[in-house]
Order: structure tokens, then sequence, then C-alpha cells
């Protein structure tokens, strides 16, 4: 008993400093965490490509990984150029939408029978308080240079880190004092990329149809910056429960500053709000083979932890860090229960493989 509580206290306390060490070195490990979660996606991605029948036999494994790392630069590149676009063209378009926005309050309250008419200063000041636009602009537009930069960190990190795999699993069996524990260290290895990889690639895949659908949705509807918003819905289904509300939130906002008209904020609201239930409640499960095996609770509380400690990486992060946290302790015995509490079913992959090998071969002594 003693002894468990030793081991409790000491894994706390690891546990609380590993918290420290990320929260205060959040601008080194988040590029760091982007680049191997994008070598995740594009490692899967080229293997899957293997199973094509046309693809898999007159492309080889390396030019795959190349193919897609072209294309993960052309896409990133892309949507900076994006997002510095949009941004010149909101600034171009403030006042427009200010005058829309401010004529849309203006009717509510006539409806409402508020004597008092409003004006843009006192909406401004109840709703946003006082807020300094050009400060505001200029932070927006320096923002775009910056996401330039750790764009650029990203690929640098992901390039080094592709060709690092190479070579990983050789170093893992130099590394390892015996035969069983390189074996056991490439089972959990291999586990923690399968798990997340697939989870990542496919994840990406529905993100990237939900936000074409919801492109055609703004598209016909004639909401400005329909692509922007598109990628944001996108990027934002990363995140659990929280991002699809948010990101039907900032088009529809729009949308009353673009037309001030009740009946097509309803519209965008209800056509974007179906396209979520449509790709979450029926792609979505059709296209998982199998979960990240998360309780939901577990994925909230993880949620609100790496949201706290690296803001909105941490939260779109929050899934598969955890999960690989999840899979580690489940590697191994002791720490195996609180695996089983953190899990939405208490059943992992490597359990019945684990027990056929301790069949088979027993652990040496």
């Amino acid at each position: 008993m003693n002894n468990r509580f030793r081991n409790l206290v000491y894994g706390l306390a690891f546990a609380i400093m590993v918290g420290f060490v990320l929260r205060i070195g959040k601008p080194i490990f988040i590029p760091v965490m982007a680049g191997i979660i994008s070598v995740y996606v594009l490692s899967t991605t080229a293997t899957s490509l293997g199973r094509v029948p046309v693809v898999g036999s007159l492309i080889p494994l390396w030019l795959r990984h190349v193919l897609a790392f072209v294309v993960f630069i052309l896409f990133g590149v892309l949507l900076v150029l994006l997002f510095a676009a949009n941004i010149q063209q909101v600034i171009a378009l403030a006042p427009q939408y200010q005058a829309t926005l401010l004529s849309f309050v203006t009717d509510l309250a006539k409806m409402a029978g508020i004597d008092d008419e409003p004006t843009w200063a006192s909406i401004r000041s109840l709703v946003l308080g006082e807020i300094d636009l050009q400060r505001l602009i200029s932070t927006t537009v320096t923002s775009v240079s910056v996401l330039g930069g750790q764009v650029f960190v990203v690929f640098l990190y992901a390039s080094f880190l592709m060709a690092e795999r190479l070579h990983f699993s050789r170093k893992i069996v130099i590394a390892a004092k015996t035969q069983y524990e390189a074996r056991r260290a490439m089972e959990v290895i291999g586990h923690i990329n399968q798990r997340i990889g697939e989870y990542l690639t496919v994840k990406t895949l529905i993100n990237i149809l939900l936000g074409l659908v919801s492109y055609g949705a703004m598209w016909l509807i004639g909401v400005d910056f329909a692509g922007f918003f598109a990628v944001l819905i996108g990027f934002l289904n990363y995140i659990p429960y929280v991002g699809s509300v948010v990101g039907v939130a900032f088009p529809v906002l729009l949308t009353a500053a673009q037309f001030g008209s009740v009946d097509t904020i309803l519209i965008v609201l209800v056509s974007l709000t179906a396209s979520q239930i449509f790709v979450g409640g029926f792609v979505e499960p059709r296209m998982f083979g199998r979960s990240m095996n998360l309780s939901p609770f577990v994925v909230l509380i993880s949620l609100t932890v790496w949201y706290a400690m690296w803001g909105l990486a941490g939260a779109i992060l929050a899934v598969p860090m955890t999960s690989i946290v999840v899979i580690v302790l489940a590697a191994f015995e002791p720490s195996r229960p609180l695996a089983v509490l953190l899990s939405r079913d208490g059943d992992f992959a490597m359990d019945k493989k684990e027990a056929a090998d301790a069949a088979v071969s027993p652990k040496p002594a």
C-alpha cells in the first residue's frame, strides 16, 4: 500500500512537472507537434495510396511520400495567401459592413419597441467595448507574416521528421537492452502510429468534405469570403464538440453584417448546421473504422487542459495527444488500470495480441 501511494505521488509530481514544461515551452513544442502531426497524415496517406491498384504498382513508397509532402507545402502556402488576401478585403469592406450592421440593429430595435435609436458608437460600446480599430487591423496584418513564419517552421520540422522515420526503427533496436524490450517498444510505437495516423488522416478527409459542403452552401447564398470560412470550418472541426459551433458562428456573424436580414441569417445558420449534422452524424461514423477509444468526459477534460496550456493549437491536438498517453499507459501493467479508466470501453487493441505473445514467448527474467 505504501509503495502504491508513493508511486501515485511520484506519478502526480511527474505529470505536474511535464505540464509545467509543456506550458513554458509552448513556442517550441507547438511547431514540433504540428510537424509530427503532419508527418502522421502524410505517411498514412502515402501508405494508403499504395492500396490503390494503379498507384501502388507504378509509384514507389518513397515517391508517394515526396508527392504527399509537395502537396502539403502547396496547400500550406495557399492557406497563407488566402488568409492574407481575405484580410485585405475585410479591411476594404469594413465601412460597408458597419453601415449594414447598424441598419440591421436599428430595424431590430424598432421591431422590439425600443425608442432610443442606436448608434454605432453605442453598439460598439455595448457589444464590443472600446476597440481601437486601427490597432486591430495593424495587429491582424502583422499576424499574417507571423503565420507565414510558423508554417515555414512546420514544413522544416516535417521534412526532417519524414527523413528521420527511415532510421528510427533501427535506432530503437540498438538502444534496447534486450530483444524483448526492442519488440515491446516497436509494438507500442507501431500501435500509436497506426491509431493516430488513421485518426488524423480520416479526420482530415472528413474536414475537407465538410469544408466543401459548407463552401457550396455559402456560395449559393452569396456569403462573402465563402472559401476562407470553408477552410476555417474544416480547420475548427478538429476540435471536439466546440469546433463545430464556433465554425458556424463566424460566417453567421458575417452574414448579419453583410446582408442585415434575419431570413438570410437563418438560411445560413440552418444550412451550415445541416452540413455539420450530415458530416458528423452520417459520414464520420462510417469512415472511422474504430474510434480513439477515449471516454467523452476524458475528451472534454483533455480539451480544457490542452487549451489552457497551448490555446487553440492545444485544443486541436487534444485528442491525438491524449490518445498517445492512454496507449502508452495501456502498454505497461502498473499503469494499465489508469488507461482503462480513461478509455471509453476499457478494450485495447494490443491486449489480445499481447496475451497471445505472452503465451508463446513469456517475458524473460
